[in-house]
């Protein structure tokens, strides 16, 4: 295990030392020479103490002769070795909460590590009972995940903290709810928050050291949470990314996901997919991927940002579409930012929001062909082409145009008229008269029938496209209808 001098320091705290450490000092040291030698801590003589020289930074610990100096300074870096075994073993073994208690023991601070749905994996509540930290500590020990005071008030009391950055973010709270400051690291696997280690500075100040050391531990950490990932393990990996992509996912930890979002199951969804475009290479790309996302992360309160590949997806119970203030800051973004905008139609339950990626990934691949000037995609400009090469029912019915499927849904559960009055009105090229004489009812009915569908339709039945949406939807839900005998 590499060290730096702070991690050295940090481990001889108890010594009569002088430190001079430069603070970018790097975690590049094997070992302890008595004898100059790269990346290596030179322990000498000098005065009536040893000096330990790594790579220009000096520990001088008084009143110690050389061979004493070169013992105790080759014993922290054994110590650090064997230690740094044992935590692969426990990961390894993911024994979590173990991991985190020999993390203690070198920190001598409070640890804590969560999964990517805040649910606690370990926490040093051995060493630091629920009384003796603040009341958010209080609730990770008695609970096992964050509050919604603590989600909300991370959320926007401190937005200009990126808590989603991939790699150490320090923090500071200022009120009686979250009295600790200290570092984060946000983990993740396959472009997915998987999890969280935080060290909080409660019994001594935290140093260079101190991050660089949980650095080295979130590296362990993360291939054992991104293999708990790839053997479909629920627990550890964002579950609104597993129902976006249709893999399994607990209920229970759905229910707390949307409890700190404030939203309802029942609520309708809607997805923004943003592309980011390749212009001078892949490295660049993802490195600006990961840059954006960071910068989405500190301006967005109601969106939930994740990241696939090169796209960076927001999921919210909010239509972006027709929020002034997403669209101007998407606009903002895009302007500095090559990327391509796609956006699903909306979904009304979470349950049925597996076929939203594919739909906004379809309008941005669709758009940049048909109108490679335009930034914004709207699937529903494109729906019907994905129709036609969709060859899936299922995915067919969920590219319906929405509102004629909600005039369906009326005449599914009370019998309602204006389903079958629109079939017939445009079957009849849009003549009342015609359309009156089919449907054997009075024209006066049938123009109230007609002003009810705009109103809900809220579209201009005038365009050409619209009235071929809606003819497609129309026989796509009859079709589906008789297949399945519901919809």
């Amino acid at each position: 295990m590499k060290l730096s001098m702070w991690m050295i320091a940090n481990r001889l705290s108890s010594l009569d030392m002088d430190l001079n450490i430069r603070d970018d000092a790097p975690a590049v040291l094997n070992s302890a020479r008595q004898a100059y030698a790269t990346n290596c801590v030179h322990v000498y003589k000098e005065g009536n103490g040893v000096v330990c020289n790594g790579e220009g930074s000096t520990i001088c610990i008084q009143n110690m002769d050389v061979v004493q100096g070169f013992e105790i300074i080759q014993s922290v870096f054994d110590y650090f070795q064997d230690w740094a075994d044992d935590l692969v073993r426990l990961v390894r073994e993911r024994d979590y909460q173990g991991a985190i208690d020999l993390a203690c023991q070198v920190f001598h601070n409070p640890v804590l590590l969560q999964d990517g749905n805040s649910r606690v994996l370990g926490i040093s509540k051995k060493q630091y009972p629920a009384d003796s930290l603040d009341a958010e500590w209080a609730y990770l020990c008695k609970y096992g995940y964050s509050s919604l005071n603590a989600i909300q008030q991370m959320r926007y009391d401190y937005p200009n903290i990126e808590f989603w950055h991939h790699g150490t973010q320090a923090f500071r709270f200022c009120d009686d709810f979250l009295s600790y400051g200290g570092v984060s690291y946000c983990l993740y696997c396959n472009d997915t928050v998987c999890g969280r280690i935080t060290l909080l500075e409660k019994d001594r100040p935290l140093n260079t050291g101190d991050c660089q050391l949980l650095e080295q531990i979130a590296a362990i950490l993360e291939p054992g949470l991104g293999q708990i990932y790839y053997e479909s393990v629920l627990n550890n990996t964002n579950v609104f990314h597993n129902i976006l992509f249709g893999d399994p996912y607990d209920k229970k930890l759905l229910d707390t996901q949307l409890a700190y979002q404030q939203w309802q199951p029942e609520d309708t969804y809607y997805l923004t997919v943003i592309e980011v475009q390749d212009i001078t290479g892949r490295k660049t790309r993802d490195e600006n991927v990961d840059l954006l996302m960071q910068v989405i992360l500190r301006q967005v309160t109601n969106y939930v940002v994740m990241k696939k590949r090169t796209c960076i997806l927001l999921l919210s119970n909010r239509n972006p579409s027709k929020d002034k203030q997403m669209l101007t800051f998407l606009k903002n973004l895009q302007a500095r930012n090559p990327m391509r905008i796609g956006f699903s139609l909306p979904c009304r339950g979470l349950e049925n929001a597996s076929h939203m990626y594919e739909q906004a990934n379809y309008a941005i691949a669709s758009g940049k062909d048909a109108r490679p000037q335009e930034i914004y995609y709207q699937f529903s400009d494109y729906a019907v082409n994905f129709i036609i090469e969709s060859g899936d029912l299922s995915h067919s019915v969920r590219a319906c145009m929405p509102t004629v499927v909600k005039l369906w849904e009326m005449q599914q559960v009370n019998g309602d008229e204006l389903f079958h009055t629109l079939k017939v009105f445009l079957d009849n090229e849009r003549s009342v008269s015609r359309t009156s004489e089919a449907l054997f009812t009075h024209r006066n009915t049938v123009l109230y029938r007609i002003r009810k569908i705009k109103e809900i339709l809220n579209r201009d039945l005038d365009d050409a496209y619209i009235r071929e949406y809606c003819r497609l939807s129309i026989r796509i839900l009859e079709l589906y209808k008789h297949k399945n005998n519901r919809l």
